[in-house]
């Protein structure tokens, strides 16, 4: 793939919330957030990147899911890696 660089005079100030809101939608950086757009846009798809079905998380969700977070982190109830299928299968009547 070869690549061309494309400089778009902007406001300082659109371009420091452009990047916060990069950053917010999981993107490493403003650059990132426009190249997935412009790829969408010139095949003729739209992406929709405030969608949200799932909501915010009840304080409890959030509460086990940082739980399980640093569980993981730190190896603890983990499993695996299973070598076959008929393994990863087993495993729970193992529990």
């Amino acid at each position: 793939m070869s690549n061309v660089t494309l400089h778009i005079p902007m406001d300082k100030t659109v371009r420091t919330r452009l990047e916060a809101k990069a950053k917010g939608l999981g993107f490493d950086s403003a650059q990132a957030y426009i190249r997935v757009w412009a790829k969408a846009e010139v095949e003729g798809r739209s992406v929709d990147y405030d969608i949200d079905d799932w909501g915010e998380p009840s304080q409890a969700a959030t509460k086990r899911l940082n739980k399980a977070t640093d569980e993981a982190l730190r190896g603890k109830n983990t499993s695996g890696p299973f070598l076959t299928t008929q393994d990863a299968l087993d495993h729970p009547a193992s529990l």
